[in-house]
C-alpha cells in the first residue's frame, strides 16, 4: 500500500473517533455522509476502516438491519 493511502486512512480513522466522541453513537450511513464531505471514501472503504478500529478496540459495531450498522465508541478499560 502507498504511504499516502495509509496517512489518509489514519486521518479518516481519527475523524471517525472525533465524530463518535461528539455523538456517542452513529449509523453507518450518517458517518459515510459526514466523511464524504471531506474525503473521497466509499462505503466499502468505510467498512474496512471500521473493522480496523473495532479490532484495535476503539469502537463497537453492531448490526441493526441486514446492511445497516450502529457504531459506538468503545468504553476504555480501567487499568
Amino acid at each position: 500500500m502507498c504511504e499516502h493511502y495509509m496517512f489518509i486512512r489514519r486521518k479518516i480513522q481519527g475523524k471517525v473517533l472525533e465524530y463518535l466522541e461528539k455523538k456517542g453513537e452513529v449509523m453507518d450511513k450518517e458517518l459515510l455522509e459526514v466523511l464524504s464531505k471531506e474525503y473521497n471514501v466509499s462505503y466499502n472503504e468505510l467498512l474496512n476502516i471500521l473493522m480496523s478500529l473495532e479490532i484495535e478496540g476503539f469502537i463497537r459495531v453492531r448490526p441493526v438491519k441486514e446492511s445497516s450498522f450502529i457504531i459506538q465508541k468503545a468504553e476504555q478499560k480501567k487499568q
